[in-house]
């Protein structure tokens, strides 16, 4: 078991390399994947890709993605998730890795997400570290994470969920 948890200021971002999603043709895993543009453009673009049926689509126009994105927070805000469950905010797709626990929706982008929460779940102390240049700050996963998931009386049933989505993938 982790005794201890180091928070770097790691942050949700972080994780959106990779996104792991219910594909809409196929209903199996299909990644989101972070595509590098031209060199002129400093941006990037998503593109989900699914390796059972093939489907694949290139991320939205930007009127579309704000349509997607907005979507995406109305349902994160909402207290009951409707049978979709958490979406992405690029597509507007479920994710894959989602599970009921606790009365709420513990969720997850990819595996190294998962093992982010584990980590964190699973420790007894918990340090927060200022960062270099800005000092103190709130910004980090860690620090947004919802009450329900940091209780010690949830450890045990988090963790069991947090393995159970690790076997779906």
């Amino acid at each position: 078991m982790v005794v201890k948890f180091r928070d770097y200021g790691k942050r949700l971002s972080d994780f959106e390399e990779e996104i792991l999603v219910r594909c809409p043709q196929c209903n199996r895993t299909a990644k989101i994947l972070t595509v590098n543009s031209e060199q002129s453009s400093p941006s990037s673009i998503k593109r989900i890709i699914c390796q059972h049926c093939s489907y694949t689509k290139q991320q939205p126009k930007d009127g579309q993605r704000k349509a997607a994105l907005l979507l995406w927070q109305n349902n994160y805000k909402a207290k009951r998730n409707s049978s979709y469950g958490i979406l992405d905010h690029f597509f507007g797709l479920p994710l894959w890795l989602q599970t009921s626990c606790c009365g709420q929706v513990l969720w997850a982008y990819n595996e190294a997400h998962l093992n982010f929460l584990e980590s964190y779940v699973q420790s007894r102390l918990r340090e927060r570290l200022p960062d270099d240049t800005l000092g103190w700050h709130n910004g980090s996963l860690a620090s947004r994470l919802p009450r329900w998931i940091k209780l010690t009386q949830h450890r045990e049933k988090v963790l069991q969920k947090i393995q159970q989505l690790k076997q779906s993938l």
